[in-house]
């Protein structure tokens, strides 16, 4: 069976029509509802998974989860893919498929991180964020002062000369790689099973897209555009109409994307690939607009120095929508846990693969069919932990209950740490790009335990951990057992297996 993935970072699952209904007003102020209709007809033909959650965050660790299906999380951190490790691509190649990365996404393949490997070919559009494609002109005008912007010397200056020259909705990233990934199938459909991956940034920021795609949620605003926000407490940078506008163009993105999807959905309908492809659209995190009182997914302070913030529901419940042709049923709702290590091994079964081994996680499949209704009793979303580094907190979901738990500071733990490139050995590469670490410092919010009723506070808003004593240690208790489950060294497992006194708060 062919197979076609299509990753869209950093989209909200609750930005997806097909996933209910969306709140009269946003914890933005804004107040409108965000318009996906070809992910919608494409929900219609296909099963909507209810509970597909992050495992390993952010984006690269993201793609090395789905890569090799395990708990990235547990052992490497934002690097380089580890020769060492068994991957998709190869697994699929060596059984006869052709296999295709198409991405704009920056991080899997600049400075050396190599995600193409294994990949028959692959097709890099280049100039997403900070790539350094275009040199010209050396100043550039920013959106909105400095103190609002992330990294505006690297990031935002470098995408200003990148896109200086765009002229056409067709320029931009995601159309550019949609389009790509579109002719890719009409010149490869025909010659045996292949294996299509398509990764763009959007609606990552910043934030571009055509007017017009603003103009659909805020309308007339004449004020600064926040395109790339610092990630922290809004309020303390911010006007309410700035985050609200800083929303509308996300938004704008969103349906961007979504129009350029039905490129790729339009083209599989024109070549007659639904009988024999399996097309999943899927994310690998969200982002906050005011919830919590945080713009952004993390804490990253004008020093440069990086605050690990804990996962909550607008990060880590994302969408995942898949046709899988005699497995799916049109318009299908899937309940029960899956993370995207279940990727690679579904894969496999759909090729007619034996297992590799080496996957934590488990095919998807069984429980389509509904022959399991779960795949696991919970899920854990967690920046990585390795490294004696207090807080890096952990989300551990059952159905019923969320505890967020990061490590707390202890006699050995390193103070301030650089928080990338550490654990997998990525040898040469770490010389070359150790001047990019960033440091990376303990906050409150992350060595505070907590705990949510999820039906009673879907939104965790009202940590209940000081009520509810025993949950907080059963779900610590399942959180232990995952990490011994996959192999995690002892030295990492022990700064979060605390004491009971540590969850009450005393």
């Amino acid at each position: 069976m062919n197979v076609i993935v299509v990753c869209s970072d950093t989209l909200r699952r609750d930005h997806i029509g097909a996933y209910g209904a969306q709140p009269d007003r946003w914890a933005s102020g804004g107040e409108w509802c965000v318009e996906t209709p070809n992910i919608d007809r494409f929900v219609a033909r296909a099963a909507l998974f209810e509970d597909y959650h992050v495992g390993s965050f952010p984006t690269v660790p993201n793609r090395h989860e789905v890569f090799t299906g395990r708990a990235v999380f547990t052992y490497a951190e934002w690097a380089p893919l580890p020769s060492s490790e068994t991957i998709l691509s190869e697994t699929l190649a060596d059984a006869g498929y052709t296999t295709m990365l198409i991405a704009d996404t920056p991080h899997i393949l600049q400075n050396g991180f190599h995600y193409d490997r294994g990949f028959s070919a692959f097709d890099w559009i280049r100039g997403q964020e900070n790539d350094r494609l275009v040199s010209h002109p050396r100043q550039v005008r920013l959106p909105a002062d400095r103190d609002k912007l992330r990294a505006p010397d690297i990031s935002i200056s470098q995408h200003l000369r990148n896109t200086g020259g765009w002229k056409h909705e067709s320029d931009c990233f995601a159309p550019t790689t949609f389009a790509r990934a579109a002719s890719w199938l009409e010149d490869n459909h025909a010659e045996g099973p292949f294996f299509l991956h398509v990764d763009t940034f959007d609606p990552h920021e910043p934030w571009d897209p055509p007017q017009w795609y603003v103009d659909k949620y805020d309308p007339g605003y004449t004020g600064q555009a926040v395109t790339y926000p610092v990630y922290g407490y809004w309020r303390d940078f911010m006007s309410p109409a700035e985050l609200r506008h800083a929303h509308a163009r996300y938004c704008g993105e969103v349906s961007m994307v979504d129009r350029w999807l039905g490129v790729i959905l339009d083209t599989t309908d024109s070549l007659n690939l639904w009988e024999d492809t399996a097309l999943l659209f899927l994310s690998d995190h969200g982002f906050y607009f005011g919830e919590h009182d945080i713009i952004g997914k993390s804490i990253i302070e004008e020093t440069g120095a990086a605050r690990p913030h804990p996962l909550y529901p607008e990060v880590t419940r994302i969408p995942l929508i898949a046709h899988i042709p005699g497995v799916t049923n049109p318009g299908q709702k899937v309940g029960g846990f899956v993370q995207p290590m279940d990727l690679m091994p579904t894969f496999l079964e759909l090729a007619g693969i034996p297992p590799t081994g080496t996957a934590h996680g488990a095919s998807l499949l069984p429980l389509v069919r509904g022959e399991v209704d779960t795949l696991r009793d919970c899920v854990v979303s967690s920046h990585t932990i390795i490294g004696p580094v207090a807080g890096r907190p952990s989300t551990i979901r059952t159905p019923d209950w969320t505890l967020i738990l990061g490590a707390p500071v202890a006699e050995d733990t390193i103070g301030e740490a650089s928080g990338a490139f550490r654990g997998i050995g990525v040898g040469a590469f770490t010389e070359a790009i150790d001047s990019r670490r960033r440091r990376e410092v303990p906050g409150e919010a992350a060595l505070t335990p907590q705990l949510y009723n999820n039906h009673d506070d879907p939104g965790h808003t009202n940590n209940v951990i000081a009520a509810n004593p025993g949950v907080a240690a059963d779900l610590r208790d399942r959180y232990i057992a995952f990490l011994e489950s996959v192999g995690t060294a002892d030295e990492f497992i022990a700064p979060r297996a605390v004491p009971d006194s540590f969850l009450s708060g005393l």
